[in-house]
């Protein structure tokens, strides 16, 4: 086995590799995803491990971030992808050099999110190489959608309520349209759907460098819905491989009676069908956390099992800094 920090020439065979071994369709361990990255200042590590034959064997990218003191934490955003067992001899290597890495950058921590799903045998997995279940980056749970389906069968899957609404969005005569040029509605709309909701969201720059770098590497999609030529809501979707992920949604809730997000969402998933998808990741559904959002994005699968992954978890390098920080954490948490 040979341990390879990747360049740029590694680009193309990377997101092959991802695209054909990720359960979770890999776009958070695409390369480009790493650009978009290093775009918002956050360095990028990728590591690729192969065979004596120069086969790769498994893939992860890591993610600095900052912390205080001139220290950092390193992220695998759903990664790594290619190893799927405990016993597989890639792990370990790995995460050998994923620590020496760490020490090297002067990293308090390390935290993986593995595309695996849960089950007591994948936390066995991580519990014995050190690492503590940390809670919740990316989402745990999702709907995923078959796109392998006719689109009357995926109709006719839906609560008869979200087909209505379809039916009441283009009754209203409801546009649909995309393009980078509609970012300023985008961003209103955010703005507008953070404060309504009381989520966070990102800088204006960050969906700016988004946008930016992954719609020019033709991944990203920013689709808009329009009532009377004033955008009404709006939604960014990656499409990597044969996964459609709808990443984020924003919508203006003065014209709530139109449903254009009933309809636009409907249009990504043709959208997605029409470009050789296969799965339709709506991209987080926690009836507890996100009840209003979750029942929306449940009316389009209502039959569908919710997919449960293992969540993130935390290796700690330097012990002493780690517990440092876990402490102001909880400190923070409680303020």
């Amino acid at each position: 086995m040979n341990i390879i920090i990747c360049d740029q020439s590694w680009s193309e065979i990377w997101d092959d590799f991802v695209k054909q071994k990720a359960p979770d369709g890999g776009f958070l361990q695409s390369w480009q995803w790493g650009e978009f990255q290093k775009a918002v200042g956050r360095p990028v590590v990728r590591l690729a491990i192969t065979d004596d034959q120069g086969i790769i064997r498994a893939v992860i990218q890591l993610i600095k971030y900052d912390l205080p003191f001139d220290r950092c934490y390193l992220y695998a955003p759903r990664g790594p992808v290619g190893i799927v067992s405990a016993d597989a001899p890639e792990l370990r290597l790995l995460i050998m050099e994923v620590k020496r890495i760490a020490r090297k950058n002067r990293a308090v921590f390390v935290k993986m999110d593995p595309p695996w799903l849960e089950s007591e045998g994948t936390r066995n997995i991580l519990k014995n190489l050190g690492f503590d279940f940390a809670g919740e980056v990316q989402p745990k749970s999702t709907l995923i959608l078959d796109l392998t389906q006719e689109d009357t069968k995926i109709l006719a899957s839906m609560k008869s309520k979200t087909r209505y609404n379809i039916k009441v969005a283009q009754k209203h005569c409801i546009q649909i349209d995309e393009g980078d040029s509609y970012f300023e509605d985008f961003w209103k709309l955010m703005q507008k759907t953070a404060k309504r909701d009381k989520i966070k969201v990102h800088s204006k720059k960050h969906y700016q460098k988004m946008i930016k770098v992954l719609g020019k590497a033709g991944i990203l999609r920013l689709i808009v819905a329009k009532f009377e030529d004033k955008v009404v809501a709006a939604n960014i979707m990656i499409i990597f491989g044969k996964w459609c992920i709808y990443l984020h949604g924003a919508s203006d809730h003065e014209y709530r009676d139109k449903m254009a997000p009933y309809l636009l969402q409907w249009e990504g998933i043709t959208m997605a069908k029409f470009r050789w998808c296969e799965h339709y990741d709506f991209f987080g559904a926690n009836e507890s956390k996100w009840p209003g959002v979750t029942r929306f994005k449940m009316g389009f699968a209502p039959q569908t099992e919710l997919t449960n992954y293992i969540g993130a978890w935390n290796m700690s390098v330097d012990p002493i800094s780690y517990l440092y920080y876990r402490i102001i954490k909880k400190i923070l948490r409680r303020k």
